[in-house]
């Protein structure tokens, strides 16, 4: 008697746990303590709380590994979907940059110019613009899309020349005063806004037809005082 209520007394104020619990033998299941098997393991609060420590951490790191892939992604990345390679970027550069200082060494311009000697000067500019242009069809970019890019804008070029041409003739036809049109892309506005888009996009900053004055025809050149690529 006893031993008998000993253990009775045991199993009521430690209940067994059942060896099947919730299963086929109709025991309820007991949830076990947390940190111990079935509640997902781990220390449930304390495993919250470190990974709430790390975030910091861990937005430092992936912050910094995006800063990094950026600037590795900018810098061998190019810079336009039409690119020019650095070779055709070269060539097309120095072409302008020639230009640029042929024109511009070229004897002024002044309020007692002749209509004879403007046709003159017209003519002499063409000769330094055709030479200019038919560089750029020496350069093959790597890129096609670069190629069909420079190709169009080559092509811009040639149809102001063709302009310029056509202003010298009008100027030999009659001794009115003559405008030079520009001519007007599918979108509407001047060749020449396209064409400098393109150079400023490719930082061809020599090759604007502000600082060639490849727009003055009847107006005086004022040519940039300073050279855009170089202080010759």
């Amino acid at each position: 008697m006893g031993v008998d209520a000993t253990q009775h007394t045991e199993r009521t104020q430690y209940p067994a746990v059942p060896t099947n619990p919730g299963g086929s033998d109709g025991g309820a299941g007991v949830e076990p303590p947390h940190g111990y098997g079935g509640g997902g393991g781990g220390n449930g609060p304390d495993r919250k709380r470190r990974w709430r420590n790390r975030m910091p951490l861990i937005m430092v790191i992936v912050l910094t590994v995006i800063g990094f892939g950026t600037a590795i992604y900018d810098a061998f990345a190019p810079t336009t979907e039409e690119p020019l390679n650095a070779q055709s970027h070269a060539v097309v550069q120095h072409a302008c940059d020639t230009a640029y200082h042929t024109l511009k060494a070229l004897p002024p311009l002044t309020h007692s110019t002749t209509r004879t000697q403007l046709e003159a000067r017209i003519l002499e500019e063409n000769r330094v613009f055709d030479t200019m242009v038919a560089k750029f069809a020496t350069v093959t970019p790597t890129n096609h899309d670069g190629l069909v890019a420079l190709r169009d804008w080559t092509a811009d070029w040639h149809s102001m020349l063709a302009r310029r041409a056509s202003y010298v003739g009008d100027l030999r036809a009659t001794a009115k005063h003559i405008n030079f049109l520009i001519p007007i892309v599918s979108g509407g506005g001047p060749v020449t806004d396209r064409m400098n888009q393109y150079s400023r996009t490719h930082e061809l900053n020599q090759c604007l037809t502000e600082n060639l004055q490849l727009e003055t025809v009847d107006a005086i050149r004022q040519y940039p005082t300073t050279d855009t690529v170089s202080d010759e």
